[in-house]
């Protein structure tokens, strides 16, 4: 037998285009839990795409931009930015999504939105940009992103594809058991490794563009030695 359909406990919103900014906006007007999810970091960009220009020649994003603010301003409306929902499921208690955020590898909480890390970023990409995205002070919610779409180049040239970036950012904090455990993943003789290993991670090591390459055949030498002395 059919029962009474229950309260709405939360809703999500799939893309913040102008009708999902309307619907979250309604939604969070109205005190529903609401779970805004739109692949792309800054929402003032996005809408200010022509093809969402108002009739009266007014960019969405312009007129609209105190809505915006309202949106993330609301405790009831949750913003992943940026996301996307990679699957969708049908339960007995109801929808299930399933959300993978892209990472930013920026604190939201710390960046202040000066630009500085634009400035003084030593990486320079193929075309003459910089890997990281900075859209200024007008964009929303506000905040760098780090693009790393590619592999560390130290892990592209290792040639069982170990990942250098984790375990030397772990020996560097002490970490040492930790990072002979990342190094294992992939390659079981760390100790013979760091000591006849031709080391190609550290001929593509982008540090040598300021001074030079990290001792990375060393510091996995280092934590297989530490291992054995402190078992």
């Amino acid at each position: 037998m059919a029962r009474a359909k229950d309260r709405l406990h939360r809703v999500i919103v799939v893309g913040a285009t102008p009708a999902g900014i309307a619907a979250a906006s309604k939604l969070g007007e109205l005190g529903i839990p609401v779970i805004l999810v739109d692949p792309d970091p800054d929402l003032d960009r996005k809408l200010g795409d022509d093809a969402w220009r108002l009739p009266s020649g007014l960019p969405f994003h312009f007129a609209y931009r105190p809505g915006l603010i309202r949106i993330l301003r609301n405790p009831g409306i949750r913003s992943i930015l940026p996301a996307r929902v990679v699957s969708l499921k049908h339960t007995p208690q109801g929808f299930r999504a399933t959300i993978q955020t892209t990472p930013t590898y920026v604190d939201p909480e710390r960046c202040v939105l000066c630009g500085r890390c634009v400035a003084i970023c030593p990486v320079t990409l193929p075309d003459g940009g910089k890997p990281i995205r900075f859209s200024g002070r007008q964009a929303l919610p506000g905040g760098a992103l780090i693009e790393k779409s590619r592999r560390p180049l130290c892990q592209v040239n290792c040639p069982v594809g170990v990942n250098a970036q984790a375990y030397v950012a772990l020996a560097r904090v002490g970490r040492f058991h930790e990072a002979l455990d990342v190094v294992r993943r992939d390659n079981v003789l760390p100790g013979i490794c760091g000591r006849v290993c031709t080391h190609p991670c550290e001929a593509a090591c982008r540090r040598a563009e300021l001074d030079e390459p990290i001792a990375i055949r060393d510091i996995k030498r280092f934590v297989a030695d530490f291992e054995r002395d402190h078992p």
